[in-house]
C-alpha cells in the first residue's frame, strides 16, 4: 500500500519506458508521478515538481540542473535514479552534503559499448564508411580504401573499468594483443586478474597499433590524450573513442589526422561537421574521420534491460534501500593519465 511517500519520474517515454510489472510494484508502494518532458526540465517547473517529492527518477535528457537553488526547493528529496552510467555533470559532493543519494546503472550498456568499440576499430581498419561512400559515388577521386588486419595488432585500452575489460575479452578473441593503462587501483587489480597487462600510460601509447578509450569522465583527469599524448602515439596508429570528447584533445588529434600521425580517429560522439570551428569536410570525405554520434548504447537489449533496471533501482530507493550509490569520492584521481 502506498505510505505517503512521492517518485517523480522524467522522461521522454514517461511510464512505457518502465517494465508493467515493476511500475505496478512501484504504484504499490509509493505514489508515482509521471511527468513526460520532451528535453531538459527548467528551474521554475523542476522546484514546482519537486516541492513534494522524495524520489527523483529521470533521464539525462530530462534532468533539470541540480544545483542548491533546486535542492532547497526539494526539502524531501532523499535519493536521485539517474537513467545513465555516467554523471560527470551532477554536483555529486552537493547531494552528499546534502544526505541525498545518487543511483546510476552501472552496467546496463557494458556489451552494447564494447562491442561498439569494436566494431569502430573494425571500420576503420576495413576502411567500411569509405568503402559505402564510395559505391554510392560520394568518396574523393583517388582516396585509398587500403585497410589493414586487426588480428596480430596490439591494442592498448585506456580505462579498465566494465566497459574497458569486456572490450579486451571479444578483441582477444579475434587475435589481438591487449594491453590496459587505468588511474583507479581497483581497475588495474581487476583488469591484471582478467589477464590485461597493465602498463604505465607513455608505454601504452607507444606501443598499441590501436588505442580505445574507454575511461570515465572524472574532474581534473581530462584530456587523457593531450596534444603531448598525441604526439607521442605510435606512428600509424588509430584511436577510437567510446567516452565523452573532451577525453581527446580534438585540435590536436584533427591535426595529427592531417599529419598523417595518426591513421585514423573513430568517436561516438559528434566532433566536426557545418558547425564546428573545425568542420573536417577533408578528413569526414577521406573516411579517417568517423563519427557515431553517442550511439552506441542504442541496442535492443540495452533499452530492454535499462528500462527494466531503472525500474528496480527507482523501487529501490523508494522503499529506502538504494543501490549502486555513487559519492564524490568514489573515483579518485591518482596521479594523470598521460604525461
Amino acid at each position: 500500500m502506498n505510505d505517503g511517500r512521492t517518485v517523480l519520474l522524467l522522461s521522454r517515454a514517461g511510464a512505457a519506458g518502465l517494465p508493467e510489472d515493476v511500475r505496478r510494484r512501484i504504484e504499490d508502494t509509493v505514489r508515482l508521478v509521471v511527468h513526460p518532458v520532451p528535453g531538459r526540465l527548467g528551474a521554475a517547473e523542476a522546484a514546482g515538481l519537486l516541492a513534494e517529492v522524495d524520489v527523483l527518477a529521470s533521464t539525462n535528457l530530462a534532468l533539470p540542473v541540480l544545483d542548491e537553488a533546486l535542492l532547497q526547493a526539494a526539502p524531501r528529496l532523499a535519493h536521485v535514479v539517474l537513467y545513465a552510467t555516467g554523471y560527470e555533470h551532477i554536483d555529486v559532493g552537493l547531494l552528499d552534503r546534502r544526505g541525498i543519494t545518487l543511483t546510476t546503472l552501472p552496467d546496463y550498456a557494458t556489451t552494447a559499448v564494447a562491442e561498439h568499440a569494436l566494431a569502430l576499430i573494425m571500420a576503420l581498419a576495413a576502411r567500411v564508411s569509405l568503402a559505402n561512400d564510395r559505391s554510392r559515388g560520394l568518396a574523393p577521386a583517388g582516396v585509398s580504401l587500403r585497410g589493414f588486419e586487426v588480428a596480430g595488432r596490439t591494442l592498448g585500452i585506456v580505462g579498465t573499468g566494465r566497459i574497458g575489460r569486456h572490450l579486451a575479452r571479444i578483441a582477444r578473441g579475434i587475435g589481438m594483443t591487449v594491453i590496459g593503462t587505468d588511474i583507479d587501483p581497483l581497475a588495474r587489480v581487476r583488469a591484471a586478474a582478467e589477464g590485461i597487462q597493465m602498463v604505465v600510460p607513455a608505454h601504452l601509447v607507444a606501443q598499441a597499433d590501436v588505442v580505445a578509450i574507454c575511461a570515465s569522465t572524472i574532474q581534473g583527469t581530462f584530456p587523457i590524450l593531450d596534444a603531448a599524448a598525441i604526439a607521442a602515439l605510435k606512428p600509424g596508429a588509430v584511436v577510437v573513442s567510446v567516452g565523452r570528447p573532451v577525453l581527446v584533445d580534438t585540435p590536436a588529434m584533427l591535426a595529427a589526422l592531417r599529419g598523417h600521425v595518426v591513421r585514423g580517429y573513430a568517436v561516438d560522439d559528434v566532433i566536426a561537421g557545418p558547425d564546428f570551428e573545425d568542420p573536417a569536410v577533408d578528413l569526414i570525405a577521406e573516411g579517417r574521420l568517423l563519427q557515431t554520434g553517442h550511439s552506441a548504447w542504442w541496442r535492443d537489449e540495452v533499452l530492454d534491460r535499462g528500462g527494466r533496471m531503472f525500474a528496480d533501482a527507482i523501487l529501490a530507493a523508494a522503499c529506502g534501500h538504494p543501490v549502486n550509490v555513487v559519492h564524490a569520492d568514489n573515483h579518485h584521481a591518482e596521479g594523470r593519465w598521460v604525461g
